[in-house]
């Protein structure tokens, strides 16, 4: 009969997502990891197997933060600002100095299994498409510039994204990264785009 775990399964994922998420996968051992975690090294091989699958467990948990990124009630022009609002913040708190754990992966030369190859690809596939719905519906509206289509807006976009956390990896100030994500709406958005955008952060703060 197998011993009972001596720890909680929940709060080790969500402390082997902070460890992957900021030093990546080629530096870190089952022996850094048991030590960091104050668990015997078979305990943790035990519980989860070998070292990719603690990478999977903890990217899984960080989907999770990836997601809920997306629960916006807007659409269009207000969708994509509410949207790149939602990674400013986190890129100037949980990212100064270590990025975002999808992006990070995404740059890595090393994705060391195929299911996370196919996350990747999924979680890539998926944020295109959020903002390839959202510049379809501003287009029709005449919200971009005219020399601006929306597969070369998702592509703008899509690089931004990267860019910030980019940015926040090298502890890039919020001033920085506020300025960043403004100069690619403004190469990308008629200013009645823009004008709408920041009508709707004003009446957010009143």
């Amino acid at each position: 009969m197998p011993r009972p775990r001596s720890f909680d399964t929940e709060a080790v994922i969500e402390q082997l997502c902070n460890y992957f998420w900021e030093h990546g996968y080629g530096a870190t051992s089952l022996d850094k990891l048991a030590q960091q975690l104050g668990i015997k090294r078979g305990s943790l091989y035990n519980a989860f197997g070998s070292k990719e699958a603690l990478f999977n467990a903890a990217f899984e948990r960080y989907e999770e933060n990836l997601y809920a990124a997306f629960d916006i009630p807007d659409y269009g022009i207000h969708a994509i600002a509410h949207y790149f609002d939602n990674l400013f913040k986190a890129a100037t708190t949980q990212g100064i100095g270590r990025g975002c754990f999808f992006v990070n992966l995404l740059m890595s030369a090393e994705i060391p299994t195929s299911d996370l190859q196919q996350a990747v690809e999924r979680d890539t596939a998926f944020i295109k498409r959020f903002l390839s719905d959202h510049l379809t519906r501003a287009f029709s509206k005449g919200y971009l510039q005219p020399t601006v289509s929306v597969q070369s807006g998702i592509d703008v976009l899509f690089g931004a994204v990267i860019g910030i956390f980019a940015l926040a990896r090298t502890r890039a100030t919020p001033s920085m990264i506020q300025a960043f994500i403004n100069n690619t709406f403004r190469g990308l958005f008629s200013n009645q785009a823009l004008m709408q955008i920041e009508y709707s952060n004003v009446q957010a703060t009143e």
